[in-house]
């Protein structure tokens, strides 16, 4: 009886690992087939859904009392001025509204003057900054709440900063060049896939820490 017993163990036990070992096989199965998928992720990485969600829910933003004091504190210290990155100046709706340049307002190397791109005096229409080589930074086409974030290069730079975290302490990325001299990378909606997949650690803020979620 006792070998019967032993026998009855030893026959349940390696069904029980038969099954474990069937299981981890369909397991990796699984999971192998799931892996030839595109990630259900994939087209959400630019985008975050959260925010379509709870700006379905809200009122609408306010530009004053809402979005001024974010720019204000955390953008305009280097997009506030003539010579600011990519002639982007955010300390005003018309500056957002005119845009981005690719244009060095302080080159050097020129020996022929250069027409000057003062905001509000050198043009005073979307058009007219259109002309002068300016190119949106926000959706202009089709308003949507995805395409409003999807299509625009600003919120672009700011998810992109989201998807790849500065840490809060010790040294920048090498990656990262902070130097004067240091070459300009402006670009448009449609280059903006290359630039995030060449400078993953360069979304915005530049250098500095992503915005906090509120932002």
């Amino acid at each position: 009886m006792h070998s019967l017993n032993l026998a009855r163990t030893g026959t349940q036990r390696l069904q029980s690992a038969l099954a474990l070992a069937v299981g981890v096989l369909l397991l990796t199965a699984l999971f192998g087939a799931c892996g030839t998928r595109e990630p259900l992720t994939a087209h959400q990485a630019q985008v975050d859904y959260d925010i379509l969600e709870r700006m379905s829910r809200a009122p609408e933003v306010d530009f004053e009392t809402e979005v001024r004091p974010v720019l204000e504190g955390r953008c305009i210290v280097c997009h506030g001025c003539y010579d600011a990155p990519c002639q982007l100046k955010l300390s005003s709706g018309a500056g957002i509204a005119r845009g981005a340049s690719k244009e060095i307002v302080y080159d050097g190397a020129r020996i022929t003057a250069a027409d000057p791109t003062r905001l509000f005096i050198d043009a005073l229409t979307t058009d007219q900054w259109r002309k002068k080589g300016f190119y949106t930074v926000v959706n202009e086409a089709r308003r949507t709440p995805y395409d409003n974030l999807d299509k625009s290069v600003l919120y672009r730079m700011l998810r992109l900063k989201q998807l790849h975290p500065q840490p809060l302490t010790g040294m920048l990325d090498s990656s990262i060049d902070v130097g004067l001299d240091r070459d300009q990378s402006c670009p448009r909606l449609e280059e903006f896939d290359a630039y995030a997949e060449e400078h993953p650690n360069q979304g915005m803020p530049f250098a500095l820490p992503n915005l906090a979620q509120p932002e």
